[in-house]
C-alpha cells in the first residue's frame, strides 16, 4: 500500500518511542516491541507458520523450567541454554521446525522487553515484515502507543531496533520511510556483523528480516503469571 493511500492512526493519539526501560515498566496503553534482527521476526514467523502455543519468558531459568515440563516443545534462543534448542532464527521458525509443537522463546533483549510491559493494556510485536498489518490493526484500534526498541534491554549498539521504531512511527502516521530506514541499517554495518556471527542461517534470516510486508501476522502477547502467551491479533 502506498503512503498516499494510508490514513494516520489518529491525529489525537499519542505514539512515541521509549528511551529507557522505566517507560515501558509503567506504560498502560499499547506497547509495541521491536527486536528487529531476531526476536520480532522469529515470533512473527512462529505465528505465521500456524503455531498454536507460543510462550515468551523473561529469563532463561523460567524457560528451562517450562522445557523440563514439556520435553517435546521447541525452544528458540540465541542464548546457549545447555539443552537441545533452535537458534533464535526466523528462517528456522518458519521453514525448519515443526509448527505442531509448542514453541518456547527466551532471548537477550526481545523477551525481556516484552515482559517489561506487564501493565500495558495490549502488547504487540512488530518488524518490517509485518509493518502494514500492524499499522492497519493500530489504525482500526487506536490507543496511546509506546514503541519499545528491545536494544534498551541488552545492547544500545543494536541500532536497527531504534531505526525500525522510528520507521514504525511514520508507518502509523501514513508515511513510508522504509527505504530510508533500510539504507540507514545497511550503513550502520549491523547486517554484516549479524551474518558473520550467524553463518548457518544469517543470510537467509536477513533476506526475511529486511523485506517489508510479507507477513500478515500481528503477534499479541497476553501475560499469565509472568509468561507471555502469543496469539494472532488478526
Amino acid at each position: 500500500m502506498s503512503s498516499t493511500s494510508q490514513q494516520p492512526i489518529s491525529s489525537g493519539t499519542e505514539v512515541r518511542i521509549a528511551l529507557d526501560r522505566a517507560e515501558s515498566n509503567t506504560w498502560r496503553g499499547r506497547g509495541i516491541v521491536i527486536d528487529l534482527f531476531r526476536f520480532s521476526n522469529t515470533v512473527c514467523a512462529l505465528v505465521e507458520s500456524g503455531r498454536k502455543d507460543i510462550r515468551l519468558f523473561p529469563t532463561p531459568d523460567r524457560a528451562l523450567s517450562a522445557r523440563r515440563l514439556e520435553k517435546d516443545a521447541d525452544l528458540f534462543s540465541e542464548i546457549d541454554l545447555g539443552v537441545p534448542q533452535y537458534d533464535n532464527s526466523p528462517y528456522t521458525a518458519l521453514y525448519g521446525s515443526d509448527p505442531a509443537k509448542t514453541a518456547l522463546s527466551v532471548t537477550n533483549s526481545g523477551s525481556p522487553a516484552a515482559s517489561s510491559l506487564l501493565l500495558a493494556k495490549e502488547v504487540l510485536i512488530a518488524c518490517f515484515a509485518n509493518f502494514p498489518a500492524v499499522a492497519a490493526y493500530c489504525r482500526a484500534n487506536p490507543m496511546p502507543t509506546l514503541i519499545v526498541p528491545a536494544c534498551l534491554f541488552y545492547n544500545a549498539a543494536h541500532v536497527e531496533d531504534m531505526i525500525c521504531a522510528r520507521a514504525l512511527v511514520d508507518e502509523l502516521d501514513g508515511k513510508d520511510s522504509f527505504p530510508a530506514a533500510l539504507e540507514e541499517i545497511h550503513h550502520s554495518g549491523r547486517v554484516l556483523d549479524f551474518m558473520a556471527f550467524r553463518p548457518e542461517t544469517g543470510k537467509r534470516d536477513m533476506e526475511l528480516v529486511l523485506k517489508k510486508g510479507w507477513m500478515k501476522a500481528v503477534p499479541r502477547v497476553k501475560f499469565k503469571a509472568g509468561v507471555g502467551h502469543v496469539e494472532n491479533a488478526v
